[in-house]
């Protein structure tokens, strides 16, 4: 079954804006640390730039996947984890107070990106041929 197009947009759309955002993080950690009000050390630097690193490998194996010509369902779906996973990290950063609220709207943004992104990979993975 191949999903509605729509869908199909709205995960290119979270694979780019992954895959920006990534690069962002990872060139100028200061710059995203001073967004969600954490602090800034070469330590929380260091490590928000190889997070960067990861989100702009996950969102450049996302977009990969829209445009290969055979089926990357595996891809896709991992993909879809390391939304959960981004959200469920940014939410326990606010819980201790590590980032402030504005961060929750990252972490909502990641959460539905995951169940867009999953729900892509059933409809996508529900065409192939199981035998």
């Amino acid at each position: 079954m191949n999903p509605p197009k729509v869908l199909y947009w709205l995960v290119w759309i979270i694979a780019v804006s992954t895959l920006i955002s990534g690069l962002v993080q990872m060139i100028d950690p200061a710059f995203v640390l001073r967004l969600v009000r954490a602090e800034t050390t070469s330590t929380t630097k260091h490590f928000f730039a190889i997070v960067g690193m990861f989100m702009t490998l996950f969102g450049g194996m996302l977009l990969h996947a829209l445009y290969a010509p055979a089926q990357q369902s595996v891809a896709v779906f991992w993909a879809g984890l390391q939304k959960f996973g981004a959200s469920i990290a940014v939410a326990l950063g606010v819980e201790r107070n590590l980032f402030a609220v504005v961060a929750l709207g990252i972490a909502a943004f990641d959460f539905a990106s995951g169940i867009l992104v999953l729900w892509y990979w059933a409809k996508t993975r529900a065409g192939r041929n199981l035998n």
